[in-house]
């Protein structure tokens, strides 16, 4: 998996969106390889190296699909695009201190 492909940052909000999610499902397949499936265990009986191999391919693929979905992160932030799966920040309102009556004290008469 590339972590950056050519026309990333040409890609509209809803784009950018789809190859996240497309991203983080490559990835909990990828997540899934490492766990006891019925292939792993057929594997670990017969020839226990093979196992080593299907777990350091996941591996990659799972640091491949965390550079990806950070490069895509950095790229609809630039965009102002939300992110899935992470929360919407509300927009910030001006403090009370800056717009609170000044003291008494610091009243000029």
């Amino acid at each position: 998996m590339q972590t950056v492909k050519p026309g990333d940052t040409g890609l509209a909000c809803a784009q950018l969106q789809n190859e996240y999610a497309d991203v983080q499902k490559f990835r909990d397949e990828a997540d899934k390889e490492k766990g006891m499936t019925g292939g792993n265990v057929v594997r670990a009986l017969f020839f226990w190296p093979a196992i080593l191999g299907t777990m350091s391919n996941a591996n990659e693929a799972i640091s491949a699909a965390d550079s990806r979905k950070v490069h895509l992160a950095n790229v609809m932030n630039q965009k102002n695009c939300p992110i899935p799966g992470q929360p919407t920040l509300a927009p910030t309102s001006t403090p009370a201190a800056a717009t609170a009556e000044p003291k008494p004290a610091d009243r000029k008469s």
